[in-house]
């Protein structure tokens, strides 16, 4: 399964880890779907007509089983998307983000008190 995202950014601004803008020229595909070149990075700048995505990072060393039909990008017939594994290190430092992200969007008894 591709991945899409809608965004590059967080709420602060600041750019999401392991993700990146894959951008696509309509000339960059084939009649077939499949994906000639492309420009791939964290500072595209589209300045002709094509297609943006941003995707997981670890798909552009993929894209090779990637294709484009109807304005989609899918993985082609036969071909299977390999993410990577992640480290206990890397699955712990992820559990605890989410729980801080979780603490910081709580409001506080003190907090709503204020509020009142």
């Amino acid at each position: 399964m591709i991945n899409v995202y809608e965004n590059y950014r967080n709420p602060d601004g600041e750019s999401i880890n392991n993700r990146t803008i894959l951008f696509l020229k309509d000339s960059d595909i084939d009649d077939d779907g499949s994906i000639k070149t492309y420009t791939a990075g964290p500072g595209v700048v589209a300045e002709v007509s094509g297609r943006i995505f941003i995707v997981d990072d670890w798909l552009i060393e993929q894209i090779d089983k990637v294709q484009f039909i109807d304005g989609a990008l899918s993985v082609k017939v036969g071909e299977e998307l390999i993410p990577p594994v992640k480290s206990d290190r890397e699955l712990q430092r992820e559990a605890l983000l989410k729980q801080l992200a979780e603490l910081d969007s709580e409001v506080t008894q003190e907090e709503e008190e204020k509020i009142s």
